[in-house]
């Protein structure tokens, strides 16, 4: 009765070397799925920038139906640095306007941890809606 006891209670535990075993193969999961889940959370975060970029040229546009010219990013109402750039609402790109009566140029650079995403470091939107990257056309 005695031995039986000690065997049921030995199969109902686990053993250090199953543990160890259980903690070796959760690793090497994480070290093959983390580069992966990075990649896809930096390509995901590239549409911050678009949005943005898009959000602004819609803004000039408005502006400049009422007031025959474009604006800088401060005169559109947009919290802006002293250096007239905007940064995006959660803080992957900064954006940058180049500004002529008739023209504007918005520039979105990675800040960041989307510095990291070395494919796609910045994009850019003109008065004619002509877009453009750094890299690849894909970015867009």
């Amino acid at each position: 009765m005695a031995t039986e006891m000690r065997n049921r209670f030995r199969q109902q535990g686990i053993t250090l070397v199953e543990l160890v075993l259980t903690i070796v193969i959760v690793g090497i999961l994480s070290s093959v799925a983390y580069p992966g889940f990075s990649q896809y959370l930096q390509q995901s975060r590239r549409s911050e920038a678009h949005r943005a970029l898009i959000q602004i040229a819609n803004l000039q546009e408005h502006f400049f139906l009422q007031m025959q010219r474009y604006a800088s990013l401060s005169e559109l109402g947009l919290k802006t640095f002293p250096d007239n750039s905007y940064t995006t609402e959660h803080d992957y790109y900064r954006i940058t306007a180049t500004v002529d009566p008739a023209f504007y140029r918005l520039t979105a650079t990675a800040i960041g941890t989307q510095t990291h995403d070395t494919e796609c470091q910045t994009f850019t939107l003109t008065q004619d809606g002509s877009r453009d990257s750094s890299s690849h056309e894909r970015c867009w």
